[in-house]
């Protein structure tokens, strides 16, 4: 449960405030312009091959990196989306620790402990490549 609620928090302090729709509501005019099947799916958070940047960005807002690919037939502009996984792995240490016993008296004990470690990793959930203004592939990471 504390792990649900760690990550849940994590989440939310990533992704912070921004939304599609907190998007959607600072660009009205820009999404208006959009069609209606695509504004289902930016509403949704869902982009596809043909959208442009402005749609992608009410989309998916940033990116978290950017990159440049060349290529013999040119320079095209990758959008990256990063997530973040937290695990935490219980290991023990062998080691002096001090601390107080029931009666409150400092003591030094020899020994192992046990401890959780939480390791933070990052990975890449999603690339956009674009071609000029539009975009051309899409990459999706499966886990």
């Amino acid at each position: 449960m504390k792990r649900l609620l760690a990550v849940a928090v994590l989440a939310l302090f990533v992704a912070g405030c921004s939304t599609p729709q907190s998007r959607i509501k600072k660009n009205p005019e820009l999404f208006a312009g959009f069609p209606e099947d695509v504004q289902t799916n930016v509403r949704a958070g869902r982009i596809d091959i043909g959208y442009t940047k402005d749609m992608v960005f009410i989309a998916l807002g940033k990116p978290d990196r950017q990159y440049s690919r060349q290529t013999a037939t040119g320079t095209t502009e990758v959008w990256a989306y990063i997530t973040y996984e937290i695990t935490t792995e219980r290991q023990r240490i062998d080691g002096r620790f001090r601390g107080r016993d029931s009666t409150g008296v400092y003591r030094t004990v020899d020994g192992p402990a046990w401890v959780d470690v939480q390791q933070k990793r990052e990975y890449e959930r999603l690339r956009v490549e674009f071609e000029g203004n539009v975009v051309k592939a899409i990459e999706r990471m499966e886990r």
